[in-house]
């Protein structure tokens, strides 16, 4: 299975960037992968999923799957919208620097949705 690729990589210059190359519009990762993103401990994770699911805010069979190893083995993989959701509940550099992230790209595409509306109108006014 394609998961995708989500990771913060630090650049030459001491400057951060968050790669997103999502497949199917989102990413797939594991707890253990979360939590190497965001720059904190398995057990933090698993803690704020339960937390998170108990509360209703997203539903386990939508926002997460198991993947079956053909060895037996098995492994509970959460998507983006599970990953944003961790992102603002964990309290670390790289979770800081995730949100920065995420909210640049919500404003950006919210400024375009924005001018986009605002041509039309001039559009329909004239």
């Amino acid at each position: 299975m394609e998961s995708g690729k989500l990771y913060i990589k630090e650049q030459e210059n001491g400057k951060t960037e968050v790669i997103f190359e999502p497949v199917n519009n989102t990413v797939w990762l594991t707890k253990s992968q979360i939590a190497t993103l965001l720059g904190c401990y398995t057990t933090t994770i698993t803690n704020h999923v339960r937390a998170i699911f108990k509360s209703g805010v997203l539903r386990e069979n939508e926002v997460s799957y198991c993947y079956h190893y053909t060895n037996g083995n098995s492994v509970d993989m959460y998507n983006f919208e599970m990953i944003m959701a961790l992102t603002f509940r964990v309290h670390s550099r790289n979770s800081e620097i995730f949100r920065s992230w995420l909210i640049k790209r919500i404003c950006s595409k919210q400024s375009l949705v924005m001018k986009q509306l605002t041509d039309e109108r001039k559009i329909s006014l004239n």
